[in-house]
């Protein structure tokens, strides 16, 4: 090499080294968003920690065997329920075989429903799958004012959606 193309060789190189150097600014730059970065990862590790940690103990509770609360047992099945009771309670029945004794209220023949009254409310009562066609007739035809006791099992409706529902299985008047 000669030194004429020696020197060409240093003048390029010379003049390409500051293009390729990055800039002090964005190197900061680069710097604080690496580090941002960084805080992000940590926070959502973190996160992470306690949702693993939350799902153990939802697991934990799974597994251990539902024990019901003493104080809210129902009361005795020889000893019925009156209106008052089922409709303050009505969330604790739900799904369960009740008996009930209360005054009869306004029965629509068309939907073999018959509603039993308190100060609080009615219950609606479905008695068209009863077992005696004989019951059926006379809870259709007849005018209701002595107290009844239904036993059956009592659905909630959704909120908003009207009063607790027994599916009648057995009247007596």
């Amino acid at each position: 090499m000669t030194k004429k193309a020696l020197f060409l060789l240093l003048l390029a190189l010379a003049l390409l080294a500051p293009a390729c150097a990055p800039d002090k600014k964005a190197q900061e730059e680069m710097h604080q968003e690496i580090q941002g970065l960084k805080n992000e990862i940590k926070a959502l590790h973190e996160k992470l920690a306690r949702l693993e940690a939350g799902q153990q103990e939802i697991l934990l509770l799974l597994q251990r065997p539902a024990a019901p609360p003493a104080a809210a047992a129902p009361p005795a099945p020889q000893e019925p329920l009156s209106v008052s009771q089922l409709l303050r309670d009505k969330a604790l029945f739900q799904g369960l075989r009740v008996t009930v004794r209360g005054l009869p209220g306004p029965v629509l023949v068309h939907r073999q429903t018959l509603f039993l009254k308190a100060p609080e409310g009615m219950v609606e009562v479905y008695f068209g799958r009863l077992p005696d066609v004989q019951t059926i007739n006379r809870l259709s035809s007849m005018v209701l004012e002595q107290p009844l006791t239904i036993t059956g099992t009592v659905t909630i409706p959704p909120p908003g959606g009207g009063n607790p529902r027994i599916n009648a299985e057995a009247v007596e008047f």
